[in-house]
């Protein structure tokens, strides 16, 4: 029996495979063809150059043909058709490609690599790219962080829940890296409402992290925040909560100085 894959890649024309071979290699393509006794699989959602390359791997139990371009193609259909094994090997290619980044690696060479971990947690719901980049970017210096953070939020605004979800995971305890550049969105933009990314990053971010390392950024944040009108309840709850939490704990650094004193 044959296949007949349909792309919308830059050349349309179906491409055939051996159901056989495509099936041995994926379960959910066994279903299609043996149970349902389908002859064509829609691939419309991926490149021609991916559907290609999953074929080949399919044939071969190689991988040769993932290059950067189609490497979230391939790996999205591994996972939709359910190859558990040529998943590993993404994963693996992307664990490669990770270990050759250094200090003189492009900012579009890390962005591909915050970008592809930020995808999968957001379509797929796994991390496993996530931890790579947090370990991978745990070796850089605090100030070729901030370069990165700096250029990759630069259009704070248009930031999604998952890109400042994934930016608090790789920041860990330099979260005071974001949220300057949290601080200058608000400002520079006069927000009087939340927009999404500074909603998620007030949401996810431990403030307390931050600010045992800039404890000079706590009123210059307040002020960015009072300025905030909150659109709902959610909002209320959420911007009073970290105003209260900042509150307390000018408090006890005060009790903390009194005490010092009295000794």
């Amino acid at each position: 029996a044959v296949v007949s894959t349909q792309s919308t890649g830059k050349e349309g024309d179906p491409i055939k495979a051996i159901s056989v071979i495509l099936s041995l290699n994926s379960p959910v393509i066994d279903n299609l063809t043996k149970k349902l006794f389908q002859t064509s699989l829609d691939a419309e959602d991926f490149s021609r150059d991916a559907v290609d390359c999953f074929i080949e791997a399919s044939y071969s139990g190689e991988i040769e043909a993932v290059t950067l371009e189609n490497f979230r193609d391939v790996s999205k259909m591994s996972h939709v058709f359910n190859v558990s094994w040529l998943g590993d090997r993404c994963v693996g290619y992307f664990d490669d490609f990770l270990k050759k980044l250094d200090t003189e690696s492009s900012h579009t060479d890390l962005v591909f690599a915050v970008d592809e971990a930020v995808y999968q947690l957001s379509t797929i719901k796994k991390r496993v790219l996530l931890d790579l980049v947090v370990q991978k970017f745990s070796q850089l210096s605090v100030e070729n962080l901030d370069k990165f953070f700096k250029e990759y939020l630069r259009d704070f605004g248009a930031s999604t829940r998952c890109m400042i979800d994934c930016c608090v995971a790789i920041a860990q305890s330099n979260i005071h890296i974001i949220l300057k550049i949290l601080m200058g969105h608000l400002e520079k933009k006069e927000l009087k409402v939340l927009d999404v990314g500074s909603r998620a990053l007030l949401k996810k971010a431990d403030m307390n992290v931050c600010f045992l390392k800039k404890p000079e950024l706590r009123k210059r944040f307040s002020t960015a925040l009072n300025q905030i009108t909150p659109v709902d309840q959610n909002d209320v709850r959420l911007i009073l909560s970290w105003l209260k939490h900042a509150k307390k704990k000018k408090k006890k650094s005060r009790r903390k100085r009194k005490k010092a004193r009295a000794r």
